[in-house]
């Protein structure tokens, strides 16, 4: 046992001395004047965050800006390195559900809670204690400031010298980020999201504990908004089944007058597991016709759905067809059956009924799809999101109202794509300098494009020499889905450093997206990178292959590597000419795209090796032709050359689109850069035409009545192919087979390093360049 401070208060000691910690700060109205005063306090106190977040209300962040380059040109904090970020507070969001979605982005190992007020209630010594996460094993949320069950009421609890344990906690307080909850939690008419949260913690504790009071006994109860022993008609912590309507203090009641049954019969085929069912939660009518085309897709394919129309009234229209004593919605050949409510003025009612109806699915739900509107109340949908999952943990899925008309492709995705919805993590990683109206041509893009509720981190690689306009301009950037960070060299290093660095995975299920800044993005790119990520990553394991590195954005129409020059190109037409039965079909090229691509992140960490290796010459010299008689051998400069050598030795492909007319998810305005220098005008305009893609646009939304269509399934059979029926080319766009992609490279890699063995470790550059005792030395 170790001492965690000088009150004698002891926690066991973990091996995980290094742990890091991100702290979340709200910043309100009435406390960004105490703002720097509070950050001086987390920077000199020790707490040792790899990370500080600031959320607050969009109005205040240039008031914020100016505050944070006075805190850090200080003396005292040049050499902090903390990193810190700021994200906005949506509009009608309480506090400490403000705390938690930021918490729930987190990456580090703990999250540091704090309220608006920061650490100015907390005693010094607590501090330290805080600190004690660092040197303790804690799997539950501690802090000073907590409540107590006392005879059946909630009481304050006061720090004392020895930890006690707590019903629940209110910041500051500190915890894994693994106990951060996943959806937000239903907010405690007294406390918040607090009481829920302790719960939550509780119901996975053989103790039952939802946190622990810690801290100086000089600390007091003067934080304590309330009398002591004051009755809040709570019931004790109790180890019986949890049911999230008995925490609310509600009764189970009949089913509600309010909710209408309609039902109707879905067309179903022998393609999927009969026993596999859907939930589809949305506010009206209007939501379930734009998701439609998924959902009548999901019941072709054989899969059971349950519709709830959550604030619909339940009144006929000429939309609805009769079906005796109930309602069915009909189009074309598909019938989608559903069951509407009509909200009433008790939200407490509202959940009970819906709460009811929810035991009459019988079978488990495997897949939750919902969506709210924000006029609508919407607080109770992830609770009853959170009740499934503690009872048949089916993959759950939240899509913005205004995505829904753009939806037609997640009908293709099979159940296990959908169970597997959140596990990539794509990232986005931005390269520019000094071409700001480029920057804000490509930002404004990502900005007006669907992620589908998903949330994309983003980073802005700045090289030294990038100008002041293109600086304001990052300065002044919001991103809305995710966080953002700032990359800003100090040394110039030119194009290859920049976008080599400028991403590295954090596990395998971390994916790059690396975009140069004069290119731009289709609305539906995102679409597109998660339709393929499904399939050829987390779909049946016929469909997945370790030789796929990336997946293109931007369509071929252009060959660029044949000796003799450029070549124009087209897939369909190639492909109608060698007689393939699907001339549409996406096909796998070895050719690296740079013009707006996700790379995946096995290949991406053995790219970095193998170029550490290439270019301090451990393998061949520098100037070693890797690849034969390719044009890439003579950009000197370029990451691509690299990229391209080792694609070449490991036979790997990439996965492209083949729209109709060269319709792309990304495309490339060619402007002077790095690789594209000043030319007349007249030249430039000609040259620019041979590489401006049109992209893939939102389809127009006439009325709610009218199906959508993306265009993202312009592919065989309406749906991504299987992985054996794409056609495989190699670097000079001929077709071949994948398994003399793999046999090529292995004879290269034979005669350059003259190994007599075949590289048995995917995705290890020593393996492949038999270096595999080499130690790297510092360059003098």
């Amino acid at each position: 046992m170790a001492a965690i401070s000088n009150n004698q208060s002891t926690l066991p000691v973990s091996p995980y001395s290094s742990s890091s910690c991100t702290a979340i700060f709200p910043v309100t109205i009435s406390s960004v004047s105490a703002l720097a005063a509070n950050l001086r306090t987390l920077l000199v106190c020790d707490l040792q965050l790899s990370e500080i977040v600031l959320v607050s209300p969009r109005s205040l962040h240039g008031e914020i800006r100016k505050i944070l380059r006075t805190v850090f040109s200080t003396e005292e904090s040049r050499d902090v390195h903390t990193e810190l970020s700021l994200l906005s507070w949506l509009p009608d969001t309480d506090e400490d559900m403000v705390i938690l979605r930021a918490a729930r982005q987190a990456t580090a190992d703990f999250v540091l809670l704090l309220d608006s007020s920061g650490l100015k209630s907390v005693e010094n010594g607590t501090h330290e204690l805080l600190l004690s996460f660092k040197s303790t094993s804690i799997d539950l949320p501690i802090g000073p400031h907590g409540f107590a069950s006392v005879s059946s009421n909630l009481t304050c609890l006061s720090a004392s010298d020895q930890p006690e344990s707590a019903v629940f906690l209110v910041p500051p307080l500190i915890m894994p980020s693994s106990l951060v909850p996943d959806i937000d939690l239903t907010p405690d008419p007294t406390y918040g999201v607090w009481y829920s949260l302790g719960e939550q913690v509780a119901r996975a504790r053989s103790d039952m504990s939802g946190g622990l009071v810690i801290g100086s006994r000089a600390a007091g109860s003067e934080w304590c908004p309330f009398d002591q022993m004051q009755d809040l008609h709570r019931a004790p912590v109790d180890p019986s089944p949890f049911d999230p309507f008995d925490m609310l203090g509600l009764d189970t009641i009949q089913l509600s007058p309010n909710l209408s049954v309609h039902q109707s019969s879905g067309i179903s085929a022998n393609m999927a597991d009969s026993s596999s069912s859907f939930l589809l939660l949305f506010p009206s009518l209007r939501d379930l016709r734009m998701f439609s085309p998924a959902a009548c897709r999901l019941l072709r394919h054989g899969y059971r759905l349950h519709a709830l129309l959550y604030a619909e009234a339940a009144t006929r229209t000429k939309d609805f067809v009769d079906a005796g004593d109930h309602q069915v919605f009909s189009d074309a050949d598909c019938r989608l059956k559903y069951e509407s409510y009509r909200w009433p003025e008790s939200g407490f009612k509202a959940e009970s009924d819906i709460s009811d109806w929810l035991q009459t699915l019988g079978p488990a739900v495997d897949v939750i799809i919902a969506s709210s509107d924000r006029s609508q109340p919407s607080f109770y949908i992830d609770l009853l999101l959170e009740y499934r999952r503690n009872h048949d943990r089916p993959s759950m899925v939240h899509i913005p109202q205004g995505d829904l008309p753009y939806c037609d492709w997640m009908g293709t995705l099979s159940l296990q794509e959908w169970m597997d919805w959140h596990m990539p993590q794509v990232d986005i990683s931005v390269v520019t300098n000094d071409r700001p109206w480029s920057l804000n041509r490509l930002l404004s893009s990502l900005s007006s494009a669907r992620y589908f509720g998903d949330s994309l981190d983003l980073r802005i690689n700045l090289d030294q020499t990038a100008d002041p306009e293109t600086l304001d301009l990052v300065d002044e950037f919001e991103w809305e889905h995710g966080r953002v960070s700032i990359h800003h060299r100090v040394i110039h290093g030119g194009l290859l450093p920049a976008v080599v660095e400028s991403w590295y995975p954090h596990s395998n299920h971390s994916y790059g997206l690396i975009l140069e800044d004069d290119v731009e993005v289709s609305p539906l790119f995102y679409a597109w990178i998660k339709m393929s990520i499904l399939r050829y990553r987390y779909g049946a394991p016929q469909n997945v292959s370790p030789q796929l590195f990336g997946i293109s954005l931007y369509q071929q129409k252009h060959l660029e590597l044949r000796p003799e020059g450029r070549h124009a190109f087209n897939a369909r037409s190639a492909f109608a000419a060698a007689n393939l039965p699907d001339p549409i079909t996406p096909y796998l090229s070895q050719i690296p795209c740079s013009w707006g691509a996700v790379y995946f992140p096995e290949q991406w960490r053995e790219f970095h090796a193998y170029l550490a290796f290439r270019l301090s010459e451990y393998a061949w010299d520098v100037d070693e032709a890797v690849v034969p008689a390719v044009r890439s051998n003579n950009w000197s400069r370029s990451w691509k050359k690299y990229f391209i050598e080792l694609v070449y030795l490991r036979g790997y492909v990439m996965l492209y689109p083949n729209y109709e007319d060269y319709i792309s998810l990304s495309t490339n305005h060619l402007e002077a850069g790095s690789h594209v220098k000043d030319v007349p005008s007249e030249t430039y305009l000609r040259k620019k035409r041979l590489f401006l893609l049109p992209l893939m646009a939102l389809p127009d939304v006439i009325d709610w009545l009218s199906p959508l269509v993306t265009g993202l399934l312009d592919l065989p059979g309406g749906t991504l192919p299987r992985w054996q029926e794409m056609p495989v080319l190699d670097l000079l766009g001929l077709p071949t087979a994948e398994e003399s992609l793999v046999q090529r490279g292995r004879l290269r890699r034979d005669e350059l390093t003259g190994c007599v063995d075949s590289p048995i470790t995917m995705h290890d550059a020593a393996d492949l360049l038999c270096l595999q005792n080499t130690v790297f030395q510092p360059t003098p």
